[in-house]
């Protein structure tokens, strides 16, 4: 009995709020297409995928991976545009002992801006971390590491990530092993969460 007096006043709350919301943006032309002389608007509605999990334990273990990926994500872009910057000021170096300074360089400049922030990730988000960088960047930390440090450097980390059970070389597969991760992702990127 309740519910057929509140039903209709929260569906008049949600088209007026809806109305003030299209009154204050302005008009907007809406698509639409003529079939046998009837105009029929056409509106596309993304598709979003709501998870659901019979399983009491998955969903909690889905929503802490939803929290670590959301801290970690940004870092990722982060480092993406990092590497960019610097790739681009790296062009017009030919000199190697100028690019290993600046590389140095930069690295400290790094540590300096992110260090702090980046050591109070916990364990689960430093490993999403990893995949989300090989993600943005196309390149797993290894490589990275390889590229910019040298072979040294490389399999010296490798081995330090190997005894704390984690592996630099490990890539990013959205369709597999990775999926959770990509569609959180793929909702931070359409702003839904």
């Amino acid at each position: 009995m309740l519910l057929r007096r509140i039903l209709p006043i929260l569906f008049l709350f949600i088209a007026c709020c809806t109305a003030a919301q299209n009154s204050n943006s302005g008009p907007k032309a809406l698509n639409y297409i003529v079939i046998d002389g009837d105009t029929m608007p056409v509106v596309n509605i993304e598709t979003v995928t709501i998870r659901h999990f019979q399983n009491k334990r998955k969903q909690i273990k889905y929503d802490k991976l939803m929290r670590n990926v959301k801290k970690a994500y940004p870092y990722a872009v982060a480092a993406r545009d990092e590497l960019n910057n610097m790739n681009a000021h790296l062009v017009g170096v030919t000199d190697p002992q100028q690019r290993e300074a600046y590389i140095k360089a930069y690295e400290k400049q790094m540590f300096r801006r992110y260090e702090k922030e980046l050591r109070a990730l916990t364990i689960s988000q430093g490993r999403i971390l990893l995949k989300l960088v090989d993600r943005e960047i196309n390149n797993t930390a290894f490589n990275l590491i390889q590229e910019y440090r040298g072979d040294f450097s490389a399999y010296f980390w490798q081995g330090v990530a190997r005894i704390f059970g984690d592996n630099l070389k490990s890539e990013y597969d959205p369709d597999e092993e990775d999926m959770y991760i990509e569609e959180i992702v793929q909702l931070i990127e359409a702003g839904l969460i």
